[in-house]
């Protein structure tokens, strides 16, 4: 089987002949170690920088070759894609301080690269008001360019692999303009406010998965993360009110454009999972064993009902062991692959720290207890 039929097998909740696999994303770091050379692929301020000097076209090369390189390298299945930096003149961004840099309109976005490329406002817009919203449109248009990056892998890999688009924003938990903290407290004393900016960005959300799903991937990702390591962050009454409603209807539009919707959140997440499963979610990204998120368990209560990607922890692939590592594939392997419905990744991406001699264990302990029909306990 092709990696894009194991996907789809593991979707659809039939067994393909081996237990498919993939990651999110990786950094440029690991990159180097599993295939030998440099890249500006998720490349921290090295590859700001070059964008910024006026290579887009090395940097989106190097995109390219990089998720397809390292997915043939490590036997991935699936990879996952980011939208491309627009064609545009970028002379006007700098780099102010060790972690912050300026765009061309002044705004200053706080940047740490030990963390990869994890980019927030330095000050975010808490004055923010409804009435700021009404100038908004939620007919967004998306340049072509953004979609360099997926019609590069698309043409290389689209054949042999499932290809995931990932939103450049989430459409469902945007906190990023005005701080989590407000955007929490405005769930409670501004409803309106909030159902506001919902909408705007629900609508933009909608028209980037159909312009990934049209420019060839096979699914779209949305990576707004609703928990902690105890539960939803804003309480189940506050996501049933403020954030299933609009990730249906996100989950909708991509069905109905012909793509599979795999959503990532991690954290906490059991108060969330029956809606879900209800919607009719693809596959769910973001499981952390060891905040009790148990393949096991979820594979009990929601065979069937969504594919579960995950199995083994961020922190196990940077600071545990190989056989801790093995471990955590066995188990995840054992209750999660059997009758399909299973992926196996990492709770995230591959973090920066990621130990590549613990992940490729956890991949030779795939590539050896992996293969369908999988019956026996290990």
């Amino acid at each position: 089987m092709t990696g894009k039929e194991r996907i789809i097998a593991a979707l659809e909740f039939r067994e393909p002949d081996r237990v498919p696999r993939g990651e999110n994303s990786f950094d440029n770091v690991f990159f180097k170690l599993i295939c030998g050379y440099d890249t500006l692929c998720n490349g921290r301020w090295q590859e700001k920088e070059s964008l910024w000097s006026g290579n887009r076209e090395a940097v989106i090369s190097d995109y390219i070759d990089g998720i397809c390189t390292i997915a043939e390298k490590l036997c991935w299945d699936y990879v996952r894609v980011p939208v491309a930096p627009k064609i545009k003149d970028y002379s006007g961004f700098s780099r102010i301080g060790e972690n912050e840099y300026k765009d061309d309109i002044g705004r200053i976005y706080a940047f740490n690269p030990r963390v990869g490329n994890v980019i927030l406002p330095a000050k975010y817009e808490v004055d923010l008001e409804i009435d700021d919203l009404k100038n908004c449109n939620d007919e967004i248009i998306i340049d072509d360019s953004e979609m360099d990056i997926l019609k590069g892998v698309v043409e290389r890999l689209g054949k042999t692999h499932f290809i995931i688009g990932r939103l450049p924003f989430g459409g469902t938990f945007n906190w990023d303009r005005i701080g989590m903290e407000e955007y929490l407290e405005r769930m409670i004393t501004e409803p309106e406010f909030i159902h506001a900016i919902c909408q705007i960005n629900n609508a933009q959300a909608i028209t980037y998965a159909e312009a990934m799903i049209n420019a060839g991937c096979d699914a779209v990702m949305e990576c707004d993360d609703y928990a902690d390591n105890k539960g939803l962050m804003m309480g189940k009454a506050r996501y049933n009110e403020f954030i299933e409603p609009y990730l249906r209807k996100l989950c909708k539009a991509i069905h109905d454009s012909g793509g599979y919707f795999i959503k990532h959140t991690d954290g906490v997440m059991w108060d969330a999972l029956d809606s879900f499963a209800d919607m009719g979610i693809d596959g769910w990204h973001g499981i952390q064993p060891s905040l009790g998120m148990d393949i096991k368990l979820l594979k009990e209560k929601y065979a069937g009902k969504f594919c579960l990607f995950g199995g083994m922890n961020v922190e196990t692939l940077i600071a545990g062991s190989e056989e801790d590592i093995r471990g955590e594939v066995r188990h995840a392997i054992t209750h999660g692959a059997p009758g399909g419905g299973f992926v196996l990744t990492g709770g995230n991406v591959l973090e920066p720290g990621t130990n590549h001699k613990i992940y490729l264990s956890a991949m030779n302990e795939a590539d050896t207890i992996g293969k369908y029909p999988i019956t026996s306990i290990y």
